[in-house]
């Protein structure tokens, strides 16, 4: 999460301008969280102030604007002012209108997307219009309101600690670290039953899934299409003989969910169960950002393309003898925080679920004109539990010796970053993933579409995957 923005009247003060009961000490715990970077936390206020095209009167009615804030013993937490409130009159629009919402996110931080915001009001309205943009917002229970999210103030400091630990997905590959090329080279002994397994992987298979997938229109987390997007992938494993209680659901819960809907959050599991021996887990995220995800956000690379390789895995591994249990997962939640993963991970965790390995795919479709047959291995060098990076490593190597061996991908390794391994890292699990080499253009935008993806090299991701998760497993 890179900023909260939270709104003035009737939310942090009364028609009096006095702070309401629990304002200074939700302001107060704000001014010190930090993100997940050891970062302070960056907040502000944006609020619809009275309208003027006039320049000079603009300036007047902010200096109005901050007087209220010096009078209520606020000013203090929004400093400068100038780049931790934005009002109407400055944007020329109001809220919920995205260009008041994208100008208050930008001041606080230039690089963030209003799906990096959490927005906090007492208006109903605006709450809903403020999670169509995509962006996490939180109800509060205002004077005189019979509902609300959060009764108290106070109430939202552990939700701003819970986004700040795990902040909604954003890679950008200048940001990861440990990047370097793989020393693995061909080997001279193939397995030929590990061969004939990632030789049986089906471009067609993976594109018809994606094409589904897709075909969801949005898989955002807060559409109604996220049931039967669950329901889809839990058929395609009983499609594929895994009977219950191999295949089943497991409820997480989001911030500002509320009713039947909140219920529908879910995972998706299928194959090894807490007492089989040396687990793989495999797994992808199913669900989809855009700057409009309430009507459209199709992420057929991010991460239908994650997603399809699981369910090939999971076909092909289904009837393989292999003396270690592989789980294969399909997260939701991702894009607001790791809500499903990290469910899972305190699930495992609690329940000594005996984890060799957590494969994360995330985004492995797409290729670059200068980085044809590029893949990345990601494998865990340090970040919040340092103690599994050495078993991590292995792995990483391992799967770059399958690439060599069993494609055509040439490898490149980073530390894993900002997905749905990181909640089981820092449970201390090996972690590592597979994620693609290029900056796709089409990244949380409407335009991350199947006619952008290369499906021959999706097909050679899925081999090494296939081959990977057997060699380990077998």
């Amino acid at each position: 999460m890179a900023v909260v923005l939270l709104d003035l009247g009737d939310t942090l003060l009364d028609d009096d301008d006095t702070p309401l009961p629990g304002a200074i000490d939700l302001l107060s715990g704000l001014k010190a969280a930090k993100d997940s970077d050891g970062k302070l936390l960056r907040f502000g206020l944006v609020s619809d102030y009275t309208m003027s095209d006039d320049p000079a009167e603009k300036k007047e009615l902010a200096k109005e604007y901050y007087a209220i804030l010096k009078k209520a013993g606020i000013d203090q937490f929004f400093l400068p002012l100038e780049k931790h409130v934005t009002l109407s009159t400055e944007v020329g629009f109001g809220k919920p209108d995205r260009r008041i919402f994208e100008t208050a996110v930008r001041k606080l931080d230039p690089q963030a997307s209003l799906h990096h915001a959490l927005f906090v009001t007492e208006n109903a309205q605006h709450i809903q219009a403020a999670r169509d943009l995509g962006m996490m917002a939180v109800h509060f229970k205002g004077p005189g309101q019979t509902t609300g999210e959060i009764d108290k103030l106070t109430d939202l400091l552990p939700i701003v600690a819970r986004l700040a630990t795990y902040a909604p997905c954003c890679k950008k590959h200048g940001e990861a670290v440990g990047t370097h090329p793989s020393a693995s080279n061909k080997s001279k002994k193939i397995d030929a039953a590990t061969k004939a397994l990632a030789d049986a992987v089906s471009a067609a298979r993976l594109k018809q899934r994606i094409e589904k997938l897709a075909g969801f229109k949005t898989r955002w987390t807060y559409s109604d299409q996220v049931t039967a997007v669950t329901e889809w992938i839990r058929d395609q494993f009983l499609q594929q003989g895994y009977g219950a209680p191999k295949v089943r659901f497991q409820k997480f819960t989001v911030p500002g969910m509320s009713g039947v809907h909140a219920q529908t959050q879910r995972n998706v599991l299928c194959g090894a169960g807490k007492d089989d021996p040396g687990i793989v887990l495999v797994c992808a995220h199913y669900d989809s950002i855009s700057q409009t995800p309430a009507k459209l956000a199709p992420g057929a690379d991010d991460n239908g393309s994650g997603i399809a390789v699981v369910l090939e895995a999971a076909q092909l591994l289904h009837q393989a003898p292999l003396k270690r249990g592989v789980l294969f997962a399909a997260f939701g939640g991702e894009e607001q925080g790791l809500f499903g993963s990290a469910e899972c991970a305190r699930i495992a965790a609690d329940e000594g679920w005996k984890i060799d390995v957590v494969i994360n795919l995330d985004m492995i479709a797409y290729q670059a004109p200068d980085k044809l047959r590029h893949i990345v291995i990601e494998y865990d060098q340090g970040n919040r539990n340092p103690g599994n990076d050495a078993a991590a490593k292995a792995f990483g190597l391992q799967m770059a010796q399958v690439a060599a061996d069993y494609t055509n991908l040439i490898v490149t390794h980073t530390d894993i970053w900002n997905s749905d391994y990181i909640p089981f890292e820092e449970k201390g699990y090996a972690c590592i993933g597979l994620y693609e080499a290029s900056e796709n253009p089409g990244y949380h935008k409407t335009s991350d579409v199947l006619a952008s993806l290369d499906m021959d090299h999706l097909a050679e991701v899925a081999k090494l995957l296939v081959a990977t998760v057997h060699q380990i497993a077998r």
